[in-house]
């Protein structure tokens, strides 16, 4: 009950503060005044997904929910490719993107990382077939083909683990999943539980290989002048984790795959095609 009084205070204080116009930009004002916070987004389980009414669900659909119905406002979520996700933030069109949009050094030279919501590993899932009883000599291979998602951390992970590996871009994560399960692709390298999900799937078919390649935080990524919007998502993280709201809402989509009955998790192999 205290860590709930507290973070309403934090929240409040927060907003208040932002309306001040001798004290702040007119990013978080705006927000409030055209009731609507607006986010963007891209497909990418279980961050993003789509269910079949057309409505959005997922890890950060909840917490930017959460985050809304704290502001007051409405929210609105514009889905656009992920490769197109930055620069449409930076054109303004949209408050800030939540997609398990990792914080990386060069993204931060262009855009402003929140908080961490939490942090997430990137690991490779595997065909059993294409790695044997040797996973090591296999996966050391010349031209073993590695899916991964076009301009993301798991690209830089897999390019880096697997230098002599060919690896086979996407520009999104259906895709990504596709070729592995088609067979284009021998192995998929993917942020957790992605490859948790693919194992479990297909669990006489593919299996997780090795531990984590890389640990990254997860962030919104908002525009770099909106300094009193940045602020109140910074202080609103700090808020909701301190009650434990976005614990919950983490455990719920990254501590079980109870929530995979709800979607249709069937990848289509035959629409992959790699990005040249």
């Amino acid at each position: 009950m205290r860590a709930k009084i507290v973070a309403a205070i934090i929240l409040a204080f927060s907003a208040w503060f932002a309306l001040l116009p001798a004290r702040a930009d007119d990013s978080l004002k705006h927000v409030i005044d055209q009731k609507t916070l607006t986010v963007g987004v891209a497909i990418n389980p279980p961050w993003i997904l789509k269910k079949a009414d057309g409505k959005f669900a997922g890890y950060d659909v909840d917490l930017t929910n959460a985050l809304a119905s704290d502001l007051g406002v409405e929210l609105k979520l514009v889905e656009v490719p992920w490769n197109d996700l930055k620069t449409r933030l930076l054109k303004g069109d949209f408050d800030l993107i939540a997609a398990g949009y990792a914080n990386t050094p060069e993204r931060a030279r262009d855009v402003v990382f929140s908080n961490p919501t939490g942090t997430a590993d990137i690991r490779m899932v595997a065909s059993v077939a294409s790695v044997g009883r040797r996973p090591g000599k296999a996966l050391t291979a010349p031209g073993y083909k590695i899916a991964v998602l076009s301009n993301s951390t798991d690209e830089a992970a897999a390019k880096e683990a697997f230098p002599k590996a060919e690896i086979l871009s996407f520009a999104n994560t259906t895709d990504v999943f596709a070729a592995l399960i088609g067979g284009d692709a021998q192995a998929m390298v993917a942020t957790s539980p992605t490859p948790q999900m693919a194992a479990r799937l297909y669990d006489a078919k593919f299996k997780l290989v090795g531990g984590p390649l890389l640990r990254t935080p997860e962030a919104f990524a908002l525009r770099p002048d909106d300094i009193r919007l940045v602020q109140y998502v910074d202080n609103w993280i700090g808020a909701r984790t301190a009650d434990g709201t976005i614990a919950g809402i983490r455990r719920y989509w990254f501590g079980g795959f109870k929530w995979m009955s709800r979607f249709d998790t069937n990848a289509k192999p035959d629409q992959a095609k790699p990005k040249q």
